[in-house]
């Protein structure tokens, strides 16, 4: 007669437990203690006391104020116990009952016999997987110990390496500093005048920390201070400074913009003047990258600023900006006629007197540039482009050759 295997025999005991009765309870006591039995009078009310069967057949009393909590154990986990003792203590008979475990959602109970058959066979591979193990190098471990193994950290609940760590830890040590210097600048450019405005712009002028540049730099566009629009204002001048003299990549940046954006004229030479003193590579490339804006304002802007800084590495693309494409909107009038224009420049006036707006692109010839390339090469090919190019090349195949003349 072939042996039975243990799964079946575990499908059989539980078609043969009666479910009458199985369902107990666990009383948690106000002292700590557990017991396990029957509730006998479920549906007395009010509640005076439990009558509780335990499951050692005793019948007990316990009073209200004795039961901290009842747990009702689901039916599975009833099961469970009731069958738990019919299997032997063998690789074979833990591994069905962990299956049965697993098919019941009885996590904590499956693990206890994985657990269990690696004390009896320390290589058994289902066991090993089934509680997480993999191998790595050789070795059975956990996904944990293999992370680890690997260099890897726990951090907010994510694997990480230690460089990655460092670097959130250093980005929201920023974030946070910055935050600060938003909250004090925030404070200082609302005091008013007299010895309170006197000691904020003293405490504005004393800045040298570069955690404030992106504070420096919003106050700078006017946010949260409509009085910094004014060309009058002194503390527009002094943030000017103060970002120069913090010197940073970002604080070069953000007087690059500014020198740009800034709709006064005052406060973009300024800009520009303290760039052109630091001769900043960063404002050099923020001035390049501008030659290409959809709003041909700004490259005329960027063209100037590039004549101020005087490096000859905006030569190249200087020469690709001498012409560039822009869109404009034409208005036209009911037959056909152009009665609403935008100049190239981005100035002129508009009348409405077409009912019809289109959207034109137009090739412009940026005088600026011109004259930044001229000042840069001391040569002068208008705006041919070619004629530009070729020289250039030239320049470029003569070695330790300096691309400006003069």
């Amino acid at each position: 007669m072939p042996p039975i295997r243990y799964g079946v025999l575990l499908a059989l005991l539980l078609a043969l437990v009666p479910f009458t009765g199985l369902y107990g309870e666990v009383f948690v006591m106000d002292n700590g203690g557990r017991i396990e039995g029957e509730l006998l009078n479920p549906n007395q009310s009010p509640r005076e006391a439990y009558s509780v069967r335990t499951s050692a057949g005793a019948v007990i009393t316990l009073s209200r104020d004795q039961v901290k909590q009842i747990l009702r154990p689901r039916p599975e986990e009833l099961q469970y116990e009731k069958i738990r003792p019919r299997y032997p203590d063998t690789i074979d008979a833990q591994w069905d009952l962990a299956e049965w475990c697993r098919e019941n959602n009885l996590r904590q109970q499956r693990e206890q016999h994985l657990r269990r058959i690696l004390e009896l066979d320390p290589d058994h591979e289902k066991a090993r997987r089934g509680l997480g193990y993999d191998q790595f190098e050789g070795r059975w471990m956990t996904q944990e110990d293999v992370m680890l193994a690997r260099g890897y950290q726990r951090h907010n609940n994510r694997w990480m390496l230690p460089q990655e760590i460092q670097l959130l830890e250093e980005n929201r040590k920023i974030e946070l500093g910055e935050k600060q210097w938003m909250q004090k600048l925030d404070r200082w450019l609302s005091a008013t005048d007299g010895e309170e405005g006197r000691q904020a712009y003293q405490a504005i002028s004393a800045i040298k920390d570069p955690l404030a540049v992106k504070a420096l730099a919003r106050a700078l566009v006017g946010e949260g201070r409509d009085a910094l629009r004014d060309p009058r204002d002194p503390v527009r001048i002094l943030i000017i400074e103060v970002l120069a003299k913090i010197g940073t990549v970002k604080a070069a940046q953000a007087l690059a913009t500014s020198a740009i954006e800034d709709p006064i004229e005052e406060v973009r030479l300024t800009s520009l003047d303290y760039l052109k003193q630091q001769d900043n590579p960063a404002a050099v490339d923020h001035f390049i990258g501008r030659l290409k804006s959809k709003d041909n304002i700004e490259v005329h802007r960027a063209a100037t600023a590039l004549k101020a800084m005087n490096n000859p590495a905006a030569i190249a693309p200087l020469i690709d900006a001498l012409s560039t494409r822009h869109k404009y909107k034409i208005g036209t009038g009911s037959g056909g006629d152009i009665s609403t224009t935008f100049t190239p420049g981005g100035g002129g006036g508009m009348s409405m007197g077409g009912n019809r707006v289109k959207i034109v692109e137009q090739d412009v010839l940026n005088r600026p540039v011109l004259e930044a390339l001229v000042s840069l090469t001391g040569m002068n090919f208008s705006f041919d482009k070619q004629k530009w190019r070729a020289w250039y090349a030239s320049q470029l195949r003569q070695p330790g050759m300096d691309t400006r003349r003069g």
